[in-house]
C-alpha cells in the first residue's frame, strides 16, 4: 500500500506492526485502524507467523483519534458521525487473532490506550505516559474500555482512570496491572519481541484456543460451565499432533518442535 499508515516487518516467526504517523504522535485514522486489523488477519493465514508484535513510530504509540476527524464528525452532527472508534471490529480481530503484544513506545491516549486493552499481553517503556482522556475533551470511553478496564486493575482505579482522565506514567501502570511490564525505551522493542518469539513457537490452535476460554469466562460465575467448556477443549488437545510432540520429545530429552 503506498499510502500506508503502518510499517510491518518479520523477525523469525513474528510479524510487527507499527503505527507510523509519528509527525502526528501516531493519531488514528480510519486507514491506519483498518490497516492493522487487515494486517492481523493476513497473519492469521500466515502459518510463518505465530504471534504478532504492536508498537508505534516515534515517541508516542498513539495520542488518540485524529483531531481533524473529530472537528469534520462535529460539522456533520453526531448521528452521521463516521469515526474509526465507532465502526472498528477491533475486538473481534484482537480476540480470534493469534497472540498480540501491545509494545506501548510513548504517549498512549484515548483509543491508543482502549485498543491496547484487548490485547493478549501489554508491555511499555520507561516514560510511557498513558491516559483515557475522554471526559478531559468532553467524550466518553469507548472499545468496550469501560468493560476491559475494570477487569484489569479493579473498579477502583478504573474509576478513577476514567473520571479524572489523569494521566499515569509506565510504573504505575505496571503496578495496577494495565501493563504486564515495563522496560528501558531502547529495549523495549527488543524485548516485546522476545516476549511473542516464546510465544509464538508453541502450538496455534491451542494458543487461540486458551484466548477463546479466556476471553469467554473471565467474568463467568458459573464454575461448571467453564469446567466442563475446558473439558472439550482439553479431550481435542490430547488428540493433537501437538500433544503427541510433547510426549515424543519429553521421552527423547528434547525440546518439543510444534512447527
Amino acid at each position: 500500500m503506498s499510502d500506508s499508515e503502518i510499517l510491518t516487518e518479520k523477525r523469525g516467526r513474528v510479524g510487527i506492526i507499527t503505527l507510523n504517523r509519528p509527525d502526528k504522535l501516531n493519531a488514528m485514522t480510519h486507514t491506519m485502524l483498518d490497516e492493522v486489523s487487515w494486517q492481523v488477519k493476513a497473519w492469521n493465514d500466515d502459518e510463518a507467523i505465530g504471534a504478532v508484535v504492536l508498537t508505534g513510530a516515534g515517541r508516542a504509540f498513539c495520542s488518540g483519534g485524529d483531531v481533524t476527524r473529530f472537528e469534520e464528525a462535529l460539522r456533520e452532527g453526531p448521528e452521521h458521525a463516521t469515526l474509526p472508534i465507532l465502526e472498528t471490529d477491533w475486538i473481534d480481530v484482537v480476540v480470534q487473532s493469534k497472540p498480540v503484544i501491545c509494545a506501548i513506545n510513548g504517549l498512549a491516549v484515548g483509543i491508543g490506550i482502549t485498543m491496547a486493552l484487548p490485547c493478549d499481553i501489554r508491555v511499555a517503556a520507561e516514560g510511557a505516559k498513558i491516559s483515557f482522556r475522554f471526559i478531559r475533551i468532553g467524550l466518553t470511553p469507548e472499545l468496550a474500555s469501560t468493560h476491559y478496564l475494570a477487569s484489569m486493575v479493579g473498579m477502583g482505579l478504573a474509576t478513577e482512570l476514567m473520571l479524572t482522565g489523569r494521566f499515569i506514567e509506565a510504573e504505575e501502570a505496571r503496578s495496577g496491572g494495565l501493563v504486564n511490564h515495563v522496560y528501558p525505551a531502547d529495549r523495549l522493542l527488543d524485548e516485546a519481541v522476545g516476549l511473542a518469539a516464546e510465544v509464538a513457537e508453541l502450538p496455534d490452535w491451542h494458543l487461540r484456543q486458551i484466548k477463546r476460554l479466556l476471553h469467554g469466562h473471565y467474568l463467568e460465575r458459573d464454575t461448571r460451565a467453564v469446567q466442563s467448556a475446558e473439558a472439550d477443549v482439553f479431550r481435542k488437545a490430547m488428540a493433537s499432533e501437538a500433544h503427541h510432540e510433547a510426549l515424543v520429545a519429553f521421552r527423547e530429552k528434547r525440546q518439543p518442535r510444534f512447527h
